[in-house]
């Protein structure tokens, strides 16, 4: 009896540490902390044989900023649990957040002690993980502590999510979140109770879907409200979108928590610099450094976060300071490399991307951007005043002139305009490639969005050949130097609304068509529950929910800059960039001119609106409540309502039908009520369709006419005008919209030869060699021809070198060339006649030089030497 009474007291006792052990687990991950640390507490002080105890205990003491505490239960832990390398490992941070490197330093030079003495041969399978932490702490190779370490765990024991958190947090840590999500995917199917995993899919799926992250966040925290790394992450997520105010809310959420965290009093200093509160910012960054004054974290924080904000020479002084702290630290070293290349110093930005490289072979982003680098040295490079542009020499060949002029008129139009004289030169880069542009903006793929990107000193941007949207690209360019004009101005110091605002405003200066206008849609939008208050313009850019947002955010932040310059006058607006200049916090400079930021808000909602409803106010813009149908192929059914939104549908409904006449009574009775409408599949869009079936080509075309008057990417429309004005034989027209739609796609060998041809056409052969030295470059189907017409252009320039180059050129495809041979005859009759015209020309194909002046483009083997 005494024996089985025994036998089932242990079994009790076992199942009441299990039931321990469960509730220890679920207090520490829903963030009951305190019960968490008080049932560990009363386990260790009743001398539990069982290292989860004392464990949990400092685990727990950790994340509530008792370090000293920890330091004390850990080194009694260890007399118990000697040779545990998970202890080991946790009591490294105990001593670093307690400023005992040297004893840090001293655990891990055990841990190795340890391996050493048993040779890996008494490692248990439950030793793995942070076996491989440690491998990874010393510095081991990646790949081999996965193979070796997470993936024999996993292997030992499929359900073991503690190895796929291992796997995902080394992933995430070389900027792999490919690697990341799929281990997360399986730890998320074996615990959805961890908070962990949902932060780190957070993390992963942050720079790829912005909404999946936030979902997941979201997630983590319904979990654990006090869960740091996820408060942390939303706190980052707040600064992001320059919400300062709910970013300390959630701060001193956190410092309820844990008031000595470092990261916590990091991110502090970098709001405090970003509104210029210095003082508060030396005083949070100490405070920071209180627990661990060789924390590099907090510096690469504080930096990290400048960056952000495009205040890249702040951050390059902040990485500085963590390798002083820690030369290792490849965060670090691979955020310095970033911020140096985005200020334009490429020698020694390059330099750390190789120093990084070295260091840590696996690091995605750097990897990256040595890949880019080596596609960056195959670039032609153009050196003229105020700018140094890289382009793909094929794309340099076909309009990198237009590039410069574009450029340097932007120049000369914008820096007088707000009185600033701009550090030079400025560094533009042109990619053929999606994802190189995206790996020298981000450091990652990704930025599907983007057409380009200013970070003061240097524009990079997608050129023609990277994207499948049509897009005007010297708009683009236009754009983007506007922001070095701004932010060089402000020394980075504006938000970024402003900034935005600034570039879409002088977009519409420059021409009428480039730019978000106001449209329906817009007009619906700041009506509606859309129309979001200057105070939290910046916001509106950060996580937009559809494509459409975003572009009412480039919209009203440049209505937010007419109301600026209307109100308050131009000379108000260069004050206010000179206030953020001097470092004035934000709110603070907008309130200068109408006295409260609640004013302001005021004032611009009542402009917004009265912007609104004064387009086309006798229009109707009512949505219909359901969509309209056409039954039995007759009439389409509605409401019988005169709205915009009615007569459109109904309009493209009867063009679905086939029904001309019926269709363009509606697209007429539209037009007289909206003749304003720019939109791409507005009115004229309708008009152009409807006359085109209908066989009637002069009012076809008169549609087209007025659609490519009212917006500046319409390829198809322009293409079409092209098509029917050659048929004209309209060259002037032509001329028009040749040079239009080089502004959108120049590397349609179709448009380079019609330029080229009503270049000739109108006896313009500077603009005819433009074009055909674009054709060239193009794959022509009849080579020989181009050859002779550029002979001809050249002929008519008096390059008699090059025409005889290129007209030799055209004999050697086709020897029987008639014309070709009787202006080869000639040229030759000139020469002997006139020897020095031809030896006196250098003979070369080049592109001729650009007319304001500036130097030729050198392609790369020329630049080396």
């Amino acid at each position: 009896m005494f024996v089985v009474a025994t036998f089932v007291s242990l079994v009790n006792c076992e199942v009441s540490r299990g039931s321990e052990i469960d509730d220890a687990r679920k207090f520490f991950r829903t963030g009951d902390y305190q019960a968490c640390e008080k049932l560990a507490r009363t386990q260790v002080e009743r001398g539990v044989w069982n290292e989860f105890w004392p464990r949990t205990l400092i685990e727990t003491l950790m994340v509530v900023g008792k370090y000293d505490e920890a330091v004390t239960v850990f080194e009694k832990a260890t007399e118990r649990f000697r040779d545990n390398i998970r202890l080991r490992l946790i009591g490294v941070q105990c001593y670093r957040y307690t400023n005992a490197e040297s004893k840090a330093d001293q655990q891990l030079e055990f841990i190795d002690s340890i391996l050493v003495k048993t040779q890996l041969r008494f490692i248990s399978t439950k030793d793995l993980v942070p076996l491989g932490e440690f491998f990874l702490q010393r510095g081991e190779d990646p790949k081999e502590v996965l193979r070796i370490c997470f993936d024999q765990a996993i292997k030992s024991d499929p359900k073991s999510v503690e190895a796929y958190l291992a796997t995902a947090r080394m992933a995430l840590s070389k900027s792999d979140s490919k690697v990341a999500s799929q281990a997360l995917s399986k730890a998320v199917l074996l615990d959805e109770s961890d908070p962990e995993v949902f932060y780190l899919l957070s993390k992963a799926w942050n720079n790829s879907d912005p909404e999946k992250a936030t979902d997941y966040l979201k997630r983590s925290l319904d979990i654990n409200e006090n869960y740091i790394p996820s408060l942390l992450l939303l706190a980052e997520s707040k600064m992001s979108n320059e919400d300062y105010t709910n970013a300390e809310v959630v701060l001193k959420q956190i410092e309820k928590v844990n008031p000595k965290l470092p990261k916590l009093w990091a991110l502090r200093a970098a709001i405090a610099h970003l509104q210029g509160r210095y003082e508060e910012e030396g005083k949070f960054r100490r405070k920071g450094l209180e627990p661990w004054s060789l924390n590099p974290e907090v510096d690469y924080t504080i930096g990290t976060q400048l960056s952000n904000h495009y205040r890249f020479e702040e951050s390059v002084v902040y990485q500085r300071r963590a390798l002083v702290m820690d030369e290792k630290f490849i965060p670090a070293v691979s955020q310095l490399s970033q911020d140096i290349l985005r200020l334009g110093n490429t020698d020694e930005g390059w330099k750390l991307v190789d120093e990084a490289r070295t260091k840590d072979p696996y690091d995605v982003t750097v990897f990256n951007l040595k890949q880019l680098q080596s596609q960056l040295e195959k670039f032609t490079m153009i050196e003229v005043p105020g700018f140094v542009i890289r382009m793909d020499p094929r794309e340099e060949r076909i309009y990198g002139k237009d590039v410069v002029n574009i450029l340097s008129e932007a120049r000369a139009v914008l820096t007088k305009k707000y009185e600033v004289e701009l550090e030079e030169p400025i560094f533009v880069e042109i990619f053929p490639k999606q994802k190189e542009f995206a790996i020298r903006t981000l450091g990652l793929p990704g930025g599907q969005g983007l057409l380009g990107v200013c970070f003061g000193r240097l524009i990079t941007a997608n050129s023609p050949a990277a994207l499948t949207v049509d897009y005007n690209w010297k708009a683009v360019l236009w754009h983007e130097y506007c922001h070095v004009v701004t932010l060089q101005k402000t020394k980075n110091k504006m938000p970024r609304w402003l900034s935005e605002g600034i570039s879409v405003h002088e977009e519409r200066l420059k021409n009428k068509t480039w730019g978000q206008s106001m449209d329906p849609v817009f007009r619906e939008m700041i009506l509606g529950d859309d129309f979001v208050p200057i105070s939290q313009l910046s916001g509106a850019f950060l996580r937009p929910s559809s494509p459409m947002q975003l572009q009412f955010a480039y919209f009203e932040s440049s209505l937010a800059v007419d109301f600026w310059v209307e109100t308050y006058g131009m000379p108000a607006l260069l004050r206010l960039l000179e206030d953020l200049a001097v470092g004035m916090p934000t709110e603070e400079a907008l309130k200068r001119a109408p006295g409260t930021l609640e004013l302001l808000d005021k004032d611009f909602r009542e402009y917004a609106r009265s912007k609104a409803q004064a387009y086309a106010p006798k229009v109707d813009f009512t949505r219909p409540k359901q969509p309209q149908t056409l039954l039995d192929n007759t009439e389409p059914v509605s409401s019988n309502s005169e709205s915009y939104w009615n007569l459109r549908e109904k309009c493209a409904l009867l063009i679905r039908g086939k029904k001309w006449d019926e269709a363009l009574v509606e697209a007429e009775k539209l037009k007289s009520i909206f003749p304003e409408d720019a939109s791409a599949d507005g009115v004229y869009a309708l008009l152009a369709t409807i006359y085109r079936s209908r066989g009637d080509l002069a009012l076809e075309r008169e549609a087209c006419v007025a659609l490519v008057e009212r917006t500046s990417d319409a390829r198809d429309t322009l293409s079409r005008l092209i098509e029917l004005d050659e048929k004209q034989e309209d060259w002037e027209s032509l001329e028009r919209w040749c040079e239009l739609l080089h502004e959108i796609q120049p590397l349609s060998s179709d448009l380079q030869s019609m330029r080229a041809k009503v270049a000739e056409k109108l006896n313009k052969p500077q603009t005819a060699l433009d074009a055909l030295v674009a054709c060239l470059e193009l794959n022509p189907t009849d080579r020989s021809d181009v050859h002779f017409r550029l002979a001809t252009a050249f002929n008519s320039l008096g390059e008699k070198a090059k025409s005889k180059r290129h007209v030799l050129m055209a004999l050697e495809e086709s020897p029987r060339y008639v014309e070709a041979l009787e202006l080869f005859a000639a040229l030759v009759e000139n020469e002997a006649s006139n020897p020095e015209s031809i030896s006196s020309e250098t003979d070369r194909s080049e592109p001729p030089k650009i007319e304001d002046g500036s130097s030729q483009s050198k392609p790369p083997e020329e630049q080396s030497k």
